[in-house]
């Protein structure tokens, strides 16, 4: 349906070299600090920035490694590209790196283990790391295979490409472990994690074990893993997740991505679009295992699964959804989502879900629903389909402004995925993207009114400013049926009355098409 999504213009990670005209090269081993501001620096051994001990690199440096070394800091690195003048990571020869077995073919990834808190921030902007490989058989040291970090919080990673990265376990490109670091607007693509006998790895690009870090404004395609996750892993500890995009990834449970094993979910994944993923056993979107994430404001979009294409929970969870798109997802059972027990439930508050809880497979779904299933409706979103982002929302939209009426406590991002302002109209939309005008001036713009609201029956449709003719408005309800249709001859000015008394109390939309341009009103029923 698409092509490859962005969020933002990542073209600066595409350029084969980066435009420093510097010229000399230096090689280096052991102990290293100071700056590095050369063309070239070879790497013929393990490296450490000592305890207390700064590195600066500067833009445009390739950091080229002889062999599987690794880096190793105790003290603190600053490596900060510029858009355009990159920081390379990477290795001098790949022959042997997809042979998961060994060694060759990589270099050993940037270690934080355990680093002291004294120590100044580290921080990678606009670095690129690729053939990071971690081949070990120890489950605590054989994750991470570009960036390793436990037990260290000051690390901020901005602006980054992570590709073609591999780890025995766990983080095909970045492991964390109890480390609060900050991770945005960088695109992980092509990173692996996991062999493909037990024990199985988790987050094919990131894994986060008993962390909170924030993740924001990231692009996870095409990564994959062999047990959870195959973009992201949220383990032991939950954190915000927001505004990224997920597509194009694989594995055995959760293609886009997992949380698993957190007894108390506070935080919010939010906003996220998690679109053309695929798992081969359960939830092709994601899957909730022994955790009851907070999903606000998400678009889950024809991901594949056998079972469950959109979610999947196991383990007695109860994941709450509000706002949140499911939709187009495709499974043997359960093409939306999947509950696997009678306990495992999901409470659903003005979502938009494909075929509702009854089409939800396992012994939780279909007429086993136990959960909420709250003013939420069953009708195609009308995503674009089209330019840089296809899973926004048009005017005929029945998403549009049929989000919850309080938002409060959402803490929701100020922007969504294509940067429009969030909740900026009288209700939030539901899924990933708002829709641009404001509904006030999209409304005082064309000069279209509809009122009262709410009604008892009886409303009315004034065009009383635009040139535009009205040629037809439609009364449709929350599972996208029309229920009444009025074809009218175009005029400018005037009011048309129309009754729906002999409706149902309740929410639903008028769909007035103009001449140019489709808009869309949500109207409340409530008999007096």
């Amino acid at each position: 349906m698409i092509n490859i999504l962005r969020l933002f213009s990542i073209s600066f990670f595409l350029a084969h070299l980066s435009i420093h005209a510097i010229a000399d090269h230096i090689t280096v081993q052991g102990e290293v600090s100071g700056h590095w501001v050369f063309d070239t620096v070879f790497v013929a051994g393990d490296l450490t920035v000592a305890d207390g001990q700064n590195l600066m690199i500067h833009p445009g440096v390739k950091v080229i490694f002889n062999g599987d070394y690794e880096f190793r800091v105790e003290g603190s690195v600053l490596a900060s590209g510029m858009s355009g003048d990159s920081i390379y990571f990477t290795v001098a020869d790949t022959a042997g790196f997809h042979n998961d077995t060994i060694p060759g073919g990589g270099w050993g990834g940037i270690r934080f283990d355990d680093t002291r808190a004294s120590n100044d921030s580290s921080i990678f902007e606009y670095c690129r790391f690729e053939f990071g490989k971690i081949v070990n058989a120890d489950p605590a040291t054989g994750n991470g295979g570009a960036i390793f970090v436990n037990n260290f919080n000051k690390i901020r990673i901005s602006k980054c490409l992570f590709r073609d990265n591999f780890a025995t376990f766990n983080g095909g490109a970045v492991y964390l472990d109890s480390a609060n670091i900050v991770i945005e607007r960088s695109l992980f693509t092509r990173n692996r994690a996991g062999l493909a006998v037990a024990p199985w790895g988790y987050g094919g690009a990131v894994c986060s074990d008993n962390s909170s870090p924030g993740i924001y404004w990231n692009v996870f395609e095409n990564n994959s893993s062999t047990g959870v996750g195959g973009g992201l892993v949220v383990r032991f500890n939950d954190c915000h997740v927001y505004n990224n995009i997920f597509t194009g990834n694989y594995s055995a449970l959760g293609g886009g991505f997992g949380i698993l094993h957190i007894p108390d979910c506070s935080h919010r994944i939010s906003c996220n679009l998690i679109a053309e993923n695929a798992s081969a056993f359960f939830g092709g979107g994601v899957a909730n295992i022994n955790a009851s994430p907070i999903y606000i404001n998400n678009t889950i979009a024809f991901n594949q699964s056998t079972y469950g294409g959109g979610f999947y929970c196991k383990d007695s969870v109860s994941p709450d959804f509000y706002n949140t798109i499911i939709w187009g997802n495709a499974a043997a059972v359960g093409q939306q989502g999947y509950l696997f027990e009678v306990y495992s439930q999901a409470d659903f508050f003005n979502c938009d879900v494909e075929g509702g809880p009854l089409l939800f497979g396992g012994s939780g779904g279909g007429e086993a629903f136990l959960g909420t299933f709250e003013d939420c409706i069953d009708a195609d979103p009308q995503f674009l389909g089209t330019g840089e982002h296809p899973y926004e929302l048009g005017w005929d939209s029945p998403c549009y402004d049929a989000g919850s009426p309080d938002t409060t406590g959402f803490l929701l991002p100020e922007t969504d995925l294509a940067g429009n302002p969030r909740h900026s109209h009288a209700f939030i939309d539901i899924g990933a993207y708002e829709i641009v005008w404001t509904g006030v001036e999209a409304w005082e713009h064309v000069g279209v009114e509809v009122w009262p609201n709410p009604t008892s029956g009886k409303f009315k449709v004034q065009n009383s400013k635009s040139k535009e003719g009205l040629h037809s408005v439609k009364v449709m309800n929350l599972t996208g049926q029309i229920i009444e249709t009025r074809n009218l001859e175009p005029w400018n000015s005037g009011i048309l009355e129309l009754d729906i008394s002999h409706l149902p109390d309740g929410t639903y939309f008028i769909i007035i098409n103009l001449e140019r341009e489709i808009l869309s009103k949500k109207l409340i029923k409530i008999s007096r």
